[in-house]
């Protein structure tokens, strides 16, 4: 098995689906650079054993506020599985950049950095720039706008050193009875969910970050909170 096709394996089973057929893809490369970024991502892959390769496979989740503690984590995870990515949730601005920094310095792969971020990072980060929750975005009847916004969501995030952006959501708010959705749906209008949450998803991609469509099977039509049973 080739890299390519391990990090695709990867991307597929962490739902890593770009949100819209036709997203941009922001960079793009010449056939002769394609051809040798592939060569090099085979290079990698064959350094490493079969325990390794797996350990591509996970991305674990990291709390930088107690950052000595968060580092001997993330040096032991990389040590010893070979870990493909981290997410790393809550703490400042500063801590998160400071985690990134440090993993990707003393990790022999370089690390896919995520964020579960459906608003911008200050969705996780105290110290972030906040923006509108979703409920309120869906009533702006602007594709452009929602586009300008994930064109600067981006910006954010690659300021971080996160490469992708778990959003957006897809979830249609379709049953008043949903503990779990509400206010991150884009509202109740399926053909709305969809047109502003692709054009969120080009602007995310067109900024540089990957985008990653959720909730699958879906948050939508269930009156019972996933995290805490199974709807």
């Amino acid at each position: 098995m080739t890299f390519r096709n391990l990090a695709g394996w990867l991307l597929a089973v962490l739902l890593l689906l770009p949100a819209a057929a036709g997203a941009v893809r922001p960079a793009m490369l010449a056939p002769s650079q394609e051809k040798a970024r592939e060569a090099w991502v085979d290079s990698v892959m064959l350094t490493l054993d079969l325990r390794h390769r797996i350990g591509q496979l996970f991305i674990p989740m990291l709390d930088p506020r107690s950052l000595p503690a968060a580092k001997n984590v993330v040096k032991t995870d990389i040590d010893r599985y070979g870990i493909g990515g981290i997410l790393i949730s809550g703490g400042t601005t500063a801590q998160h950049a400071a985690l990134i920094d440090y993993a990707q310095s003393v990790s022999p792969v370089p690390i896919l950095v995520t964020l579960d971020g459906e608003w911008g990072p200050a969705m996780r980060l105290k110290d972030a720039e906040r923006f509108p929750y979703n409920m309120t975005l869906g009533g702006i009847d602007n594709d452009t706008l929602l586009y300008d916004y994930g064109r600067e969501v981006a910006r954010q995030c690659r300021l971080l050193g996160v490469q992708a952006v778990f959003a957006p959501v897809l979830d249609v708010n379709s049953r008043p009875d949903n503990p779990v959705i509400g206010r991150r749906s884009f509202g109740e209008n399926p053909e709305r969910v969809s047109r502003l949450g692709s054009a969120y998803s080009r602007g995310l991609e067109a900024g540089g970050v990957l985008s990653v469509a959720k909730h699958f099977p879906g948050h939508g039509d269930t009156g019972t909170d996933s995290h805490k049973a199974l709807p």
